[in-house]
């Protein structure tokens, strides 16, 4: 080995508090360049031969073709840029590492850990990542093309900038991490369902919407945020119908208990007309409490389904509008239940 030095020069433009470095290390094997920016093969067994300093930057270092696969000497260090393509990394330690930039193209990378790195603008195409560890890593613009995952291929059930909006939710930046966040839930489902796990798709958009409804409320965007409420608690963002059945036959019911209150109900029959009507619930025998609210509950079915068979009507004006209300509102939520059995088929 010489004593030249590499004098590789990484220009990160663009990167924060990345900027420009020049390699300063030695040559390697009377090339022009060190084993770290060589672009020949380098032996694994040389790499650990050369112990590095925590948080040394290796930026633009070229691993293409190499044999990384059990190493930890990467973990920590400063890979902005750096080249995997081709390499093999199975069971490597990519914690923490600043991997802004790199780029993983036909790489096997299985159970490789990336916990806790920062994987802004990373590229992975055509990459197994079945068993990878993702946990904590920021993926922000992170390109996940053609890639490999199965169930064993971890990422947080919280995105990291989610995690520090709740730190920080008055900070400046609050907003860009809020947009990195729905970015990276979005991302993942797009992932998942590419991968054929719908399961795990599903999760993550719950997971989305569930920030946006959060983050409606922080921004005070009110309108939006009381939108997305109702649409958690009445269909689940559109993914559950047994929640719009559930809100259904509630609306049925309450209406059927308030119609007897209101001003009643009224039987037209053949020859007399039979009002259905209770003044105070207590002082009412409960047969007829039973019998009221059998033919309100029948009443409160027709108008929720709009069929309007016209032999029992609203009597007074509150239990009309009452009727009026319960048909618009059942109309509505037969809607959103087709909607939602439509769009369950996604998952």
């Amino acid at each position: 080995m010489t004593t030249e030095r590499c004098g590789h020069v990484t220009n990160s433009s663009g990167v924060d508090d990345a900027g420009a470095v020049c390699c300063w290390r030695p040559t390697w094997e009377h090339g022009d360049r060190c084993l770290w920016h060589t672009e020949t093969v380098v032996p694994t067994a040389a790499y650990e031969q050369h112990v590095l300093a925590p948080g040394e930057r290796l930026d633009g270092a070229n691993f293409e073709g190499a044999r990384l696969n059990g190493t930890s000497f990467l973990a920590g260090q400063s890979l902005v840029e750096a080249d995997f393509s081709n390499a093999v990394i199975d069971d490597a330690d990519l914690s923490e590492t600043d991997l802004r930039r790199a780029t993983f193209r036909d790489v096997d990378a299985h159970r490789v850990s990336f916990r806790d790195a920062n994987l802004h603008d990373t590229v992975f195409v055509f990459a197994d990542l079945r068993g990878a560890d993702f946990r904590g890593a920021r993926l922000y613009r992170a390109g996940l093309t053609d890639v490999r995952i199965n169930l064993e291929t971890s990422f947080s059930e919280r995105a990291v900038y989610e995690a520090e909006i709740d730190r920080e939710p008055t900070s400046d930046s609050a907003a860009e991490r809020a947009e990195s966040a729905k970015w990276v839930y979005s991302e993942l489902q797009r992932l998942y369902r590419e991968n054929a796990f719908p399961k795990q798709a599903n999760a993550f958009y719950l997971r989305e919407m569930d920030f946006r409804r959060r983050e409606a409320w922080r921004t005070g965007n009110y309108r939006r945020a009381i939108r997305l409420a109702g649409s958690r608690w009445i269909m689940r963002y559109g993914t559950s119908p047994w929640r719009v059945i559930a809100t259904s036959v509630l609306l049925i019911l309450v209406c059927a208990a308030l119609y007897p209150l209101t001003g009643g109900i009224q039987e037209v029959g053949t020859e007399t007309a039979v009002t259905y009507e209770i003044d105070d619930p207590t002082e009412t025998p409960s047969r007829v409490l039973g019998r009221a609210y059998l033919k309100s509950l029948y009443f409160s079915v027709i108008t929720f389904a709009t069929l309007g068979y016209g032999d029992i009507q609203p009597v007074a004006g509150m239990a009309r509008a009452i009727a009026a209300a319960e048909t618009l509102l059942g109309s509505l939520l037969m809607a959103l239940l087709v909607f939602v059995l439509t769009q369950s088929v996604r998952y």
